[in-house]
């Protein structure tokens, strides 16, 4: 399976490695605008653009990896479908929920398929959570917390909320957004103060599931300098779980230590699972492309990846006016 990818900044160099290490797909060209990096990256291994429309027509990809700024998500995914791709996409899938419908209709039309990199869906301890719960080990569900605690922003593109779609939330926020309907399932509605709504550096959710198990996420870029704090916690029925987080370990304070804990019969016991951000996202490129290679639907795709802009639309609204929203009146009014 041939592909493209489109960008090589920090998680391009991801995406670049995956798709190299992947035993069903081959990398035949980039689209980057700075020269130096894809020299440095690519060398003389494929051609190299600066037009998306000229390599998809000179080196005729099955599919088109994009690894751009939130803003340019849409345009990039249309033509690559239009031109007969299927697409994967870094999350968010889009900007705003009008966004991810345009892309949902295009595919749709041209009988492509789209997959979304929600990369920490791929880390093992939040995997072997997921298990624990399907294995009905925790009991009920009553609560989930995620925390995105940061000191300082990344820079470049992403302090500019235009491309980006928002602040923090529509950034790194989106993994937590994500990562609660993962592990909770769908979400009834949402609640949410922020600073400065869609270019937030600082947000409280409040959210309920349609499962009736309540949740909370809270972010913010006010933390000590190199801070990188991420965690998730879950209350239930008949247990409790911790994960330190996936991206906890930028810093390296963290390494080493376990990433899942659970409470069960009374007592906390350290699962031996562990994982590493970069491996998580090797691990969603790789799923995505090996979805597409077999003709199978992303585990990962369309519909997951308008939920999770829904939920941080939602949140908007409800940071704006003051009210909770109900994802359901959200889809309405936007179909409408």
């Amino acid at each position: 399976m041939k592909v493209a990818l489109c960008g090589l900044g920090e998680i391009g160099q991801i995406h670049l490695r995956a798709i190299r290490e992947s035993d069903e797909a081959e990398l035949v060209a980039v689209c980057e605008l700075d020269a130096a990096l894809a020299a440095r990256s690519v060398g003389d291994e494929v051609p190299v653009f600066r037009d998306v429309a000229e390599m998809i027509e000179s080196a005729g990809p099955d599919v088109v990896d994009i690894c751009l700024p939130h803003h340019l998500h849409v345009p990039i995914a249309v033509t690559a479908l239009r031109a007969g791709c299927d697409v994967l996409l870094e999350k968010p899938l889009a900007v705003d929920l009008a966004g991810c419908d345009e892309i949902l209709r295009v595919a749709d039309e041209t009988g492509r398929e789209v997959g979304v990199s929600h990369n920490q869906v791929h880390f093992a301890p939040h995997r072997r959570l997921r298990e624990l719960i399907d294995a009905g080990e925790l009991g009920q569900i009553r609560a989930i917390y995620e925390r995105l605690w940061m000191g300082g922003k990344y820079g470049g593109w992403r302090e500019d909320s235009s491309q980006v779609g928002g602040g923090l939330l529509m950034d790194a926020g989106v993994h937590r957004v994500y990562m609660a309907e993962y592990l909770g399932g769908p979400i009834r509605t949402v609640t949410a103060v922020m600073d400065n709504p869609r270019s937030e550096d600082a947000f409280v959710l409040t959210f309920e599931f349609e499962s009736g198990a309540l949740g909370v996420i809270q972010g913010g870029y006010h933390g000590p300098e190199g801070v990188f704090d991420d965690r998730i916690e879950i209350q239930a029925s008949d247990g409790m779980a911790e994960v330190l987080g996936c991206e906890a370990f930028f810093e390296g304070d963290l390494e080493g230590d376990l990433r899942l804990r659970v409470r069960l019969d009374g007592s906390w016991s350290d699962d031996p699972v562990t994982g590493q951000w970069d491996e998580s996202v090797i691990a969603s490129v790789q799923a995505v492309l090996s979805d597409l290679a077999a003709g199978r639907e992303p585990e990962v795709g369309l519909v997951e990846g308008r939920s999770a802009v829904a939920v941080v639309e939602a949140a908007y609204r409800s940071a704006e006016t003051g009210k909770t929203i109900r994802m359901s009146d959200l889809d309405e009014r936007n179909s409408g």
